[in-house]
C-alpha cells in the first residue's frame, strides 16, 4: 500500500488521532461525511508501531482510507 502525506483536522481540532472531520489532499480540502470504519494495527504487537486507520466518506461521495501513525503523530492516506 502506498500512503501520502495529508493534513488533517480532528475533531476536537487536535492534531492527535480523533476522528478526523476534513483533510487537505494534494492542495483540496475534503470534508468528511461519514466514518464507514475504523481498526488499528501495532498496539498488542510490540514489533509494530501503533496506527490507526479509518475507512471515510467525503461529502463528494469518495471512500477512502485514512492512517493515523501514532509514533510520528503523522496522517496520510491510500493512494
Amino acid at each position: 500500500m502506498l500512503f501520502e502525506t495529508i493534513e488533517v483536522e480532528t475533531r476536537d481540532e487536535y492534531k492527535g488521532s480523533q476522528e478526523p472531520v476534513s483533510f487537505v489532499w494534494r492542495g483540496e480540502r475534503h470534508r468528511v461525511d461519514q466514518i464507514v470504519d475504523r481498526w488499528y494495527e501495532g498496539r498488542i504487537d510490540s514489533t509494530r508501531m501503533p496506527m490507526l486507520y479509518f475507512r471515510v466518506k467525503t461529502q463528494t461521495g469518495q471512500i477512502l482510507i485514512l492512517r493515523y501513525h501514532e509514533f510520528f503523530r503523522a496522517w496520510s492516506i491510500r493512494v
